[in-house]
């Protein structure tokens, strides 16, 4: 399993212009949901629950019904961090 520095530093590899404490922010939320390890393919439920945690660095009362709300654009970049993750052949368990 990775832990929150191993999350950041592959951001980073990924070119994220992202803070690192903001970035930190991020892998904590990931990791306090569910645990970081060898990628595999998210179901639409693993997937709403992952880009949930993230949503919330920012939002932090946000619940399922606000995320399917928002709009798709408002969603990208959380979706982007785990694409990142993805391409280095690790994501949320």
């Amino acid at each position: 399993m990775l832990d929150t520095q191993d999350v950041v530093r592959i951001w980073n590899r990924a070119g994220n212009p992202m803070p690192v404490d903001r970035l930190g922010r991020y892998a904590q939320a990931l990791a306090s949901g569910c645990r970081i390890g060898a990628y595999h393919t998210l179901g639409d439920d693993e997937e709403d629950r992952a880009v949930l945690a993230l949503y919330r660095v920012d939002r932090p009362r946000a619940t399922f019904a606000d995320l399917h709300q928002a709009p798709p654009l408002a969603l990208a970049s959380y979706h982007q961090l785990l694409h990142d993750l993805a391409r280095e052949g690790v994501g949320p368990l």
